[in-house]
């Protein structure tokens, strides 16, 4: 039986951190806005082919067809991390029904492993016309827009932290990594982008 009661923790990693806001010395626009996506289900699972229409049916997502790509439906992405890997997005709360479903599609002699990594994982969404600016300064990848476009995703370093980018638009990404490095790669940011100015919202 699937449960349907919806619960969502207390805490974040970013709980307790105060908001940052840091003028651009320019007096503009400020540069680069980051927030954290609270409570944002995150499932890794890797198997064979043979699994991959009842992950298709589980998430309304049909899979990547490319490499370094995801796919949306609605608010949940599924994210192509290797050739039998990937990691899957949903609403808050919903990570253990959709592993209970795609875990009771499974049938005998199916190889797969679902890992729910929703407290191993930190999710922020950054955004500003100074975004890719600021990530040049620690990623070594060509993050510009015309090569790295809304749809496409990386695993990368940023720094010295590993991070998977999702580019949601021009302006838009949305960054992801191991929670104990959270308030590192906030720090980070907020040193990487005070020549433009920087928010944060908690």
């Amino acid at each position: 039986m699937v449960n349907t009661a919806v619960q969502i923790p207390g805490r974040t990693p970013m709980s307790g951190r105060d908001d940052i806001n840091l003028p651009n010395p320019d007096g503009g626009d400020v540069g680069l806005h980051m927030s954290e996506m609270k409570h944002l289900g995150k499932l890794n699972i890797r198997g064979s082919k043979a699994i991959n229409p009842i992950i298709n049916a589980a998430t309304g997502c049909n899979l990547p067809r490319k490499n370094n790509s995801y796919v949306s439906a609605g608010e949940r992405h599924v994210v192509w991390l290797g050739p039998d890997e990937f990691l899957i997005l949903c609403e808050a709360g919903k990570e253990s029904d959709l592993q209970g479903i795609i875990t009771s599609e499974i049938k005998n002699g199916q190889h797969a492993a679902i890992t729910n990594v929703t407290d191993s994982l930190c999710a922020f969404r950054l955004s500003g016309p100074a975004l890719i600016k600021v990530l040049a300064k620690g990623c070594a990848l060509d993050l510009h827009q015309s090569q790295f476009k809304t749809g496409d995703a990386a695993q990368t370093l940023l720094s010295h932290a590993a991070v998977t980018l999702l580019a949601m638009s021009d302006e838009s990404m949305t960054i992801l990594c191991r929670t104990s490095f959270a308030a590192y790669l906030l720090d980070w940011m907020a040193d990487a982008a005070l020549e433009y100015g920087f928010s944060f919202k908690s």
